[in-house]
């Protein structure tokens, strides 16, 4: 309860951090329905995400550095696809934004943000942000763990990639999509790792049936 609790309160100064450029810079996107329902979704997810994530008392295998490098980066990776847009499309292009963009990235927001949840909570108390294998790790294969091996990163990619091109962005979609790819490469490295280490042929057998992020391809 006093971790809920932690977090619940945790939420609003994130939200604050994140959306930082936002409050700072372009507080017009919180009047602006096109901007408001992706920016208001993406948050409510991420929120929701933290509180539902479970915590472990272990040490994470994965690079300190990493994670906080990434931490501190996601106020300008979630303004950032604004701006692009603002500048590039609008002043440099003088082009207008297709109202499908919004509506198309904001499915993917959307299609993200549930495979992310559910895949959280299918897994369970091992699903926490941490690399670390439990005292009482359990092998989790049902679910949507039954056809890939890393749902949630795959949830996350296409809930930041929609969110990012629902506010009109390409290049950013683009190049944000692409480091948070290999990043979240780097950590299913590990965490393959450390789960065939610890369930040998069980997770050999598991790793030939089930492909990482996307069903028969990779």
């Amino acid at each position: 309860m006093k971790t809920i609790i932690l977090k619940l309160i945790g939420v609003p100064i994130l939200f604050v951090f994140v959306n930082f450029g936002f409050l700072l810079f372009a507080r017009e996107v919180f009047s602006q329905t096109q901007t408001l329902i992706p920016i208001l979704l993406f948050n409510v997810i991420i929120s929701a995400d933290i509180v539902i994530r479970p915590t472990s008392r272990k040490k994470d295998e994965y690079n300190r550095i990493v994670l906080i490098i990434s931490f501190l980066a996601m106020p300008v990776g979630v303004t950032l696809p604004y701006f692009e847009n603002k500048v590039l499309m609008e002043i440099i292009l003088s082009l207008p934004t297709s109202i499908w963009i919004p509506i198309i990235g904001t499915g993917f927001l959307m299609v993200g943000g549930i495979l992310l949840l559910v895949s959280r909570l299918q897994i369970g108390k091992y699903g926490g942000p941490r690399i670390v294998i439990e005292e009482t790790h359990q092998l989790i294969t049902t679910g949507m763990y039954r056809y890939i091996r890393h749902p949630m990163y795959l949830g996350f990619l296409l809930l930041f990639s929609g969110y990012s091109f629902a506010l009109g962005s390409i290049i950013a979609t683009g190049g944000i999509s692409l480091i948070l790819f290999f990043v979240f490469k780097s950590r299913m490295d590990m965490e393959e790792n450390l789960l065939l280490a610890s369930f040998r042929e069980e997770y050999l057998a598991y790793l030939k049936r089930t492909n990482r992020l996307i069903p028969f391809l990779y």
